[in-house]
Parts: C-alpha cells; sequence; structure tokens
C-alpha cells in the first residue's frame, strides 16, 4: 500500500457513520494494519451531517487531519448527494460506496461521476431487515471489504467485527451485525 490508504465517510447523526468509521479500523487494526479514525462534526445533533475519517497504512500514521484526497468515499446518506463535500478532493480513481438502492449507473450519474468506480448497497433495507430499524453501519463495512479487498477481505473483517463487537454488543446482536456485514458484502451492485 502507498504511504496512506484514505476514507472519508458522509453520513448524518444518529445513523452510526462515526460507529461504523471506528469498527472498521478496530477490524482493520486485527489484520496487522496501523490505522487511525476520527469524526468531524458541527453541532451534535440528530440528522446533523457528520463526516468520519479512516487512514490505514503498513506502518505508523502521524498525522491526524481530515482527509482531503480520499481513496474511498463512504455515503451513508443519499441525502447528502448534491452537497459539493462529497465530491471534494476526488480523484479519477477513487472509489464511491453508497448506501441506495438505486443502481450504481444511477447514483454515479446523480454523483457527476466520470471515471470513478461506483458500489451501491441497500445498507438502509439490509439493516431495516435485520433489526426493524435504519442502522446501516455494519452493512457498509461489508460492502467495503467488497470494494477494497485489499484492504480487509470478507472473511477477516467477519472474524475481526466478531471480536469487537462481542465486547459490545448482546450476542444475538452480535450475530445479527456479522448477518449485516454478510449481506452488504453480497448485496453490492458495482459499476
Amino acid at each position: 500500500m502507498s504511504k496512506y490508504f484514505e476514507v472519508r465517510w458522509h453520513g448524518r447523526g444518529g445513523q452510526g457513520t462515526v460507529t461504523g468509521a471506528k469498527s472498521l479500523a478496530e477490524a482493520v487494526q486485527g489484520t496487522g494494519k496501523c490505522v487511525s479514525a476520527f469524526p468531524d462534526y458541527g453541532p451534535e445533533r440528530r440528522g446533523a451531517p457528520v463526516r468520519a475519517f479512516n487512514r490505514f497504512s503498513d506502518n505508523r500514521i502521524r498525522i491526524h487531519t481530515p482527509i482531503l484526497a480520499p481513496n474511498v468515499v463512504m455515503i451513508v446518506d443519499t441525502t447528502l448527494i448534491g452537497t459539493k463535500s462529497l465530491v471534494e478532493g476526488v480523484g479519477e480513481s477513487t472509489i464511491f460506496v453508497v448506501n441506495t438502492e438505486k443502481s450504481a449507473a444511477e447514483t454515479k450519474s446523480l454523483l457527476g461521476l466520470t471515471t470513478q468506480t461506483v458500489h451501491t448497497v441497500p445498507a438502509n433495507h439490509i439493516s431495516y431487515r435485520l433489526f426493524k430499524r435504519e442502522i446501516p453501519n455494519s452493512a457498509m463495512m461489508g460492502a467495503f471489504a467488497r470494494a477494497c479487498p485489499e484492504i480487509i477481505s470478507l472473511d477477516a473483517l467477519i472474524e475481526e467485527s466478531e471480536k469487537i463487537f462481542s465486547h459490545l454488543l448482546a450476542a444475538e446482536l452480535v450475530g445479527k451485525n456479522v448477518e449485516a456485514i454478510r449481506c452488504g458484502y453480497n448485496e453490492v451492485q458495482t459499476l
């Protein structure tokens, strides 16, 4: 991997965007990589736009600044599409992972992208199916593993997530979150 592999998450307060970024970082760290995860948000209220960041590296990470040129953009809430911040700093090879039931082609067009790869996943639908509420972060983590297997494989993500979640959640919820990861991985559409 080059010096840093950088991920920028966009969502709204209460959707688990920050928790998703932190959980992904812990899982990647479990594979031996150096990681950082941190949020960036204004007024802390449910529904307000939030950003979270991940950096992954084979070497120690010594910077903690917001990510300006992401390798991956994770869009947890599609109501943010149309805001300039989603596409700021993206390059020709930036990967997008978007929580939507729309096709990857339609989503790519809505974002105004050309050369970038877009992965869509119905993460809200998956979480509603499993939890009876929209908590898309675990399904988004699975979609990330599908989009970026060089950072973490599905098997490693599941193994590490089970360890992480077992310290935070009841056994039944651990199983449902792992299932959400699997579904997120399997239900990705790519363009």
